[in-house]
């Protein structure tokens, strides 16, 4: 998105504040004090942070609300925004006291509601504040960036100003090449994302063991609650195989060399009509046909350009998989290739960013 937005220099310019990902259980490094960097007409700034628990989210606070107050206060007179993460409660909670004491327009992105977040349902102490405070915030920001139609009305009861964004793709994967070539030899379907049941992991390796095809194999990407069960899986069938946590770059190198790349998220949690899941977008993007369940926040435009598993049952999950493993694979290649086509045209990067433009204007 950053990037996106810097491709419109003519009409904005734009400054990034994040916070280095590491918490005390992934880093043993105590002090961060990164310098800003300055790429494609980006400023990139990172917070200084003390790697200890609570002083790191304070310390986070106290830096991001000096920094938000003074960068609004010295563009007085100016057309400005502040664009938040909601659900970075520390840092949107500094932005949005400092936008709100300096009359600046203050925007969130919302991906997730707080209160529904699968990755969120550790009933921790510390988990129950940020759902609240998060959940506090949300209905305090001046207009909405929302993935799906639904969010609206149970987020924005005041009617402030809202835009529907689903996604974005990077313009630049208009370059990456996906051809029967270099397709794997094998027929892989794979799935990149949260490994857990309420996403219909489990349900997905259950068909996939009914298949009989020697050529499948099911490659599992991410993190999540069943990467206790994947080595019980893996023994149980050695075409199905976790490839653990790597980096995005990987993943998308893979899908382009898979037979089918799946979301099986199941439609009847509530959940899924408040999220457009990115991986749909990486998907399609890829070229490599995408097979989904129809999910209540996938506008109709899509359905032309995905494969759709009807019955969201162990056996037609099964059909569906049988199904498509069996067309040609210069059919399989056309259909992915028409989805890609439909996202870089309509989805990418520059586009979705020149809307968001228009929105805030």
């Amino acid at each position: 998105m950053a990037e996106g937005f810097s491709s419109h220099k003519k009409k904005c310019s734009i400054e990034t504040l994040s916070a280095i990902p590491v918490v005390p259980s992934n880093h043993n490094r105590k002090i961060w004090l990164l310098s800003s960097e300055h790429i494609k007409n980006i400023r990139y700034n990172y917070i200084p942070m003390i790697n200890i628990p609570f002083f790191k989210n304070i310390g986070v606070f106290l830096y991001t609300f000096f920094k938000v107050f003074f960068w609004s206060l010295f563009r007085m007179g100016q057309q400005k925004v502040i664009l938040c993460d909601v659900l970075n409660v520390s840092i949107a909670t500094a932005s949005l006291l400092a936008s709100k004491l300096t009359f600046t327009k203050n925007i969130t992105i919302v991906t997730d509601l707080p209160g529904l977040m699968v990755t969120n349902n550790n009933k921790s102490i510390t988990n129950f504040f940020y759902s609240k405070i998060a959940s506090y915030m949300l209905y305090r920001f001046n207009g909405y960036i929302f993935l799906t139609k639904q969010m609206n009305p149970i987020v924005n009861p005041k009617n402030r100003p809202f835009m529907i964004m689903e996604g974005l793709v990077d313009v630049n994967m208009g370059q990456a090449k996906n051809n029967l070539e270099q397709k794997d030899k094998h027929k892989i379907i794979i799935y990149a994302g949260g490994l857990y049941e309420k996403y219909g992991i489990k349900t997905l390796i259950l068909a996939f063991l009914k298949l009989k095809d020697p050529e499948a194999r099911l490659h599992l990407y991410g993190n999540g609650e069943m990467v206790k069960d994947m080595e019980y899986y893996s023994n149980k069938d050695s075409r199905i195989v976790y490839k653990g946590m790597v980096p995005n770059a990987s993943v998308v190198a893979d899908q382009l060399k898979a037979t089918l790349l799946i979301n099986p998220r199941p439609t009847s949690e509530e959940f899924t009509k408040y999220s457009f899941p990115s991986k749909n977008m990486e998907y399609m993007v890829s070229g490599t046909p995408m097979v989904t369940t129809k999910l209540p926040g996938m506008p109709d435009e899509y359905l032309d350009y995905v494969y759709l598993i009807e019955e969201e049952s162990l056996e037609g999950f099964y059909e569906k998989l049988k199904y498509l493993l069996s067309k040609p694979k210069e059919e399989l290649q056309g259909y992915g290739s028409n989805a890609k086509d439909f996202v870089m045209n309509n989805k990418n990067n520059v586009i979705q960013t020149d809307k968001i433009l228009k929105f805030l204007s």
